[in-house]
């Protein structure tokens, strides 16, 4: 037997310290590259809405950011008039709008396959009988989008239900409550949308939108202090939220108005009612004929005493108490004019329009018509 002798390949220890390090180098690369695959994993409509949120950059630069994002990595859901709604509402902007439209996920299309030409001869052919795939279980994402859809539509009681749901399945998460507290203060239930909303900001401290609509709650329902309160933090939240600003120095002015001191009430000098002589005396002397006398109060004199009508924002602030308005008449008893000279600075000029709807008698000295100055007093009182 013959045998053959192959060429021995001599190695060293450097040669073999180089194949190790390269082939762990292979290693390092394949690892790194399923890594950055991972890292590469599609957006969800939470991961977008959330980084609109973000207040570490610019509104313009988190558009920016995340449409380079949905234009390499894709997005995982479709984009649907109502998903569109709501990431506008968001802050997105029309390019990451379109970069998510052509990202969305496209319809899969079924591919039918034609049947085998039957051939002369029978084949058996084996009948793979398809098993029925159970519907997905509702998710906390499904609720809430179907609860916000009914809320856009005006559906509240069906939007209110689906909410509910999604709190049951997450319990957590805080634009739920939000749009919840939306939902209650759409049917009017002030107390209920004012709870979602300090739920909301315990799960989010500093959702600007959160104080913004618990303000509004609570003025609607007339709790004016705590309403300041909220606008002046949404305010803080948010530097650019115009509308809390607004609505905070608006009601701050009011308030302003409610706590200026009364006016000394003026002294009314009243002149006695003038006794008619028995007999008219005719004098064609008008020396001594006053223009015009002073009657001091004219509540009682009036043939008719119009009612102020109590301002809405007065019985808000609970803005009460009496009103004088100083007027002025000529000789046929009409009101030339009326100016309210104390009272509370929201319900004077009710109390002047009243006055000037006011009819009085003519005043008569020496049995002829002359003007007359004097007051009418309003009581200003809320019985609700």
């Amino acid at each position: 037997m013959k045998f053959v002798s192959l060429p021995r390949i001599k190695t060293n220890r450097r040669g073999v310290f180089s194949l190790c390090l390269l082939t762990a180098l292979l290693l390092s690369l394949t690892a790194f590259a399923q890594f950055g695959h991972a890292q590469q994993a599609q957006l969800s409509l939470a991961d977008i809405l959330i980084g609109l949120r973000s207040k570490k950059v610019t509104l313009a630069e988190r558009n920016g950011l995340l449409s380079g994002a949905v234009k390499e990595r894709g997005v995982t859901f479709a984009l649907t008039p109502e998903i569109e709604t709501e990431l506008t509402g968001g802050g997105a902007n029309s390019a990451l709008v379109e970069a998510i439209r052509q990202k969305s996920p496209k319809p899969k299309v079924a591919v039918v396959i034609p049947a085998p030409t039957p051939i002369a001869t029978p084949i058996p052919v084996a009948v793979v009988v398809a098993t029925p795939v159970p519907a997905p279980t509702p998710d906390f994402m499904f609720y809430r989008k179907r609860a916000d859809e009914n809320n856009f539509k005006g559906e509240f009681v069906l939007a209110v239900n689906d909410y509910n749901k999604a709190i049951e399945l997450n319990p957590q998460d805080s634009l739920t409550y939000l749009n919840r507290g939306r939902t209650y203060s759409n049917q009017k239930n002030f107390d209920a949308s004012i709870a979602d909303y300090t739920k909301a900001i315990e799960l989010n401290p500093k959702d600007s939108t959160a104080y913004f609509n618990r303000a509004d709650s609570h003025e609607k329902k007339g709790n004016l202090p705590q309403a300041m309160n909220d606008y002046q933090k949404a305010s803080e939240l948010d530097a650019g939220n115009e509308a809390a600003k607004t609505n905070l120095q608006r009601l701050q002015n009011a308030q302003a108005k409610t706590l200026q001191p009364e006016p000394k009430k003026p002294e009314t000098v009243v002149v006695p009612e003038q006794k008619k002589p028995e007999t008219p005396v005719a004098t064609t002397d008008d020396s001594n004929q006053p223009k015009s006398v002073e009657l001091g109060q004219l509540n009682n004199l009036a043939v008719k005493l119009a009612m102020p009508v109590y301002p809405e924002i007065a019985k808000k602030l609970n803005a009460q108490g009496k009103v004088t308005v100083q007027i002025s008449l000529d000789e046929e008893g009409k009101v030339v004019s009326a100016k309210a000279t104390s009272g509370n600075s929201l319900l004077r000029s009710a109390g002047e329009e009243a006055a000037r709807r006011s009819k009085f008698k003519p005043t008569l000295v020496n049995n002829r018509a002359v003007k007359a100055n004097g007051f009418i007093t309003y009581n200003f009182v809320d019985k609700l």
